[in-house]
């Protein structure tokens, strides 16, 4: 295997002047040069959380990183009040994108969407500070970034920019930075509503395989 080399003046070393080498991998930039958006300009990164409360009986559902995969929330714990959380969470809203900042090779990213299991019922939904909760900027949707990064151009640079050995992460300098291609960003209605209706698809599964498993313990 090549060696990877990557050259950098010290004015171009990131804030505190790091110097991890794997921060300037020259493998966390996508190869493409096609005409491209910024992440950052279609986002906001959302950091509001809520604190624990050991008097408020309130419910809530906590998605962990092993509750989104794939493009999808798949969480089947059941409800819990706001005293039995254990740490401050992250509040993601349904239209959110969430993606785990944690061992980005197990590809924990999914859209928020309405029929989150729980969240009909008036649960609040919460999340692992793990997660980037990203909402849109604007009035526009951004489902359509779910197959950009869990496509495999994204997916390198993600797995190139993680730091640290036994828990793994990658930065949201390095997410926010992403250049998405505007020609998906022109299509984001299109894409994002193929990405809904894919989503819409998995509840129907979901839900029919739960009606079973009830059925099975009558």
């Amino acid at each position: 295997m090549m060696a990877v080399t990557s050259v950098r003046t010290v004015g171009e070393l990131e804030g505190a002047y790091v110097l991890a080498p794997e921060r300037y991998d020259p493998r966390r930039e996508l190869e493409a040069r096609r005409a491209m958006v910024p992440l950052r300009t279609l986002v906001n990164s959302v950091r509001r959380t809520v604190s624990v409360s050991r008097s408020d009986s309130s419910s809530c559902v906590v998605l962990d990183t092993g509750d989104a995969r794939e493009g999808v929330v798949v969480n089947r714990k059941p409800a819990v009040t706001l005293a039995d959380i254990g740490s401050n969470k992250k509040i993601p809203e349904p239209g959110d994108v969430i993606i785990s900042r944690l061992r980005p090779y197990l590809r924990q990213v999914a859209f928020v969407d309405r029929k989150v299991r729980f969240l009909e019922d008036g649960v609040r939904l919460l999340c692992s500070t793990e997660f980037f909760v990203l909402r849109p900027a604007d009035s526009q949707p951004i489902a359509f970034l779910v197959p950009f990064l869990l496509s495999r151009g994204v997916q390198a640079v993600l797995a190139a920019a993680q730091e640290g050995g036994h828990h793994p992460r990658f930065n949201e300098t390095t997410l926010l930075g992403l250049p998405v291609p505007k020609s998906l960003v022109d299509r984001r209605k299109e894409l994002s509503g193929d990405v809904e209706r894919a989503v819409a698809l998995f509840r129907q599964s979901e839900q029919a395989l739960i009606n079973l498993i009830d059925a099975a313990e009558e």
